[in-house]
């Protein structure tokens, strides 16, 4: 974690730095890629979509390599991808792209995991980090949303039947780790 120390010694975090600023990116593109996706124009917001995805690849390898995981970088990435992936999911559920049963189990998933985060943050003052299941169910809902972006009903349709086992397991290690913590805090 990329410390600053003050005058007289102590540990501070810093919350400003390059990881969190491709974050903040990101979430910048979001209006852009539904402004795209209304006008109808997929393969512009695919390729913004693109830019997004490769960002968020870019801004944790980065944080990893230079020592600037901060506390503020691990609330606001996860954060950034479920509102992003939200908003998404709802454009191309207007524009009659995905399934309304997609959208709304997916959607139900991240609003518990993120009530959830909220709990332990508030009683631990600690955020986890996504596991193995989380991150191939990420990864498969990047693919699904590409696919739907570009009109690939089969391909997103294929991708987000994958991903429901993924899903299913992250959703129940986030589960386990919520109960355990919350043990612990008793």
């Amino acid at each position: 974690m990329l410390k600053k120390y003050s005058r007289n010694g102590e540990e501070v975090d810093k919350k400003f730095t390059v990881s969190n600023a491709i974050t903040l990116f990101r979430f910048l593109l979001l209006p852009f890629i539904i402004y795209f996706l209304v006008k109808k124009e997929r393969f512009v917001a695919f390729i913004i979509m693109l830019i997004a995805l490769f960002s968020d690849v870019i801004d944790g390898y980065i944080a990893r390599k230079f020592s600037q995981e901060s506390e503020l970088g691990k609330l606001l990435d996860p954060l950034c991808d479920k509102i992003s992936l939200a908003i998404i999911l709802l454009t191309l559920l207007l524009i009659n792209s995905v399934p309304i049963w997609a959208v709304i189990i997916i959607a139900l998933r991240d609003i518990l995991i993120l009530a959830g985060s909220y709990v332990l943050f508030r009683q631990k003052r600690t955020v986890y980090k996504s596991n193995i299941f989380g991150k191939v169910t990420g990864f498969l809902f990047g693919l699904m949303i590409l696919a739907f972006t570009l009109n690939h009903q089969k391909i997103g349709m294929i991708a987000l039947y994958i991903s429901i086992p993924f899903m299913l397991g992250a959703f129940i290690t986030y589960c386990q780790r919520f109960i355990l913590a919350i043990r612990q805090t008793n």
